[in-house]
């Protein structure tokens, strides 16, 4: 059970709503939910898009690593933490 109130898919509207929308857009785990790293920004829409900002920045080709080192990168990370994502 989370401990921060987060705004569930159903009560979801405006910025918060349209990033919920994204992110089950690229669903490639068939989760079939919005991850909760991007729901606890969700009373706060304003840091929810810096969040998704600097993350876009920061991974995906634009750290200067290159897609293919930047992914290699958060699998192996990923795997060392037993992490979901």
């Amino acid at each position: 059970m989370a401990w921060i109130r987060m705004v569930e898919e159903d009560e979801a509207t405006g910025y918060v709503r349209e990033a919920y929308e994204r992110s089950l857009a690229r669903d490639q785990l068939g989760k079939g939910g919005v991850q909760e790293v991007l729901k606890v920004f969700s009373l706060r829409p304003d840091l929810m898009a810096a969040r998704t900002g600097f993350g876009s920045a920061m991974t995906f080709g634009g750290s200067g690593l290159g897609r293919y080192r930047e992914e290699l990168i958060a699998v192996s990370i990923s795997a060392l933490l037993h992490c979901k994502y």
